[in-house]
């Protein structure tokens, strides 16, 4: 082998090795990136079930604020509680079923 074809050949393994060493830093971005992505979509989910509950709640404190004090939509009211019922008469269908 000739002197340039002995450099050519040491630098193809330099370059083959940073190569494959950048290649081992992304792989571990990657991996990290992924972790996160996971604990993200876990923290979207709980706040998507505690603005469910929250809304729910909130629905049902305009409900109970009708009710005492008697002003209000009555039509509101009575579909809310209709729908509570139902609500409660499929939960005792699961139950029983």
């Amino acid at each position: 082998m000739t002197e340039e074809s002995v450099l050519l050949v040491k630098e193809l393994k330099e370059m083959v090795h940073r190569i494959f060493g950048e290649y081992g830093e992304l792989e571990k971005r990657n991996e990290d990136l992924h972790k996160e992505f996971i604990s993200l979509k876990d923290k979207v989910k709980v706040l998507e079930d505690e603005k469910t509950f929250l809304f729910t709640k909130y629905d049902n404190l305009k409900l109970a604020k009708i009710m005492e004090t008697g002003y209000g939509d009555n039509q509101a009211a009575r579909q809310k509680i209709n729908k509570l019922l139902r609500e409660i008469d499929k939960c005792v269908a699961l139950l029983n079923g």
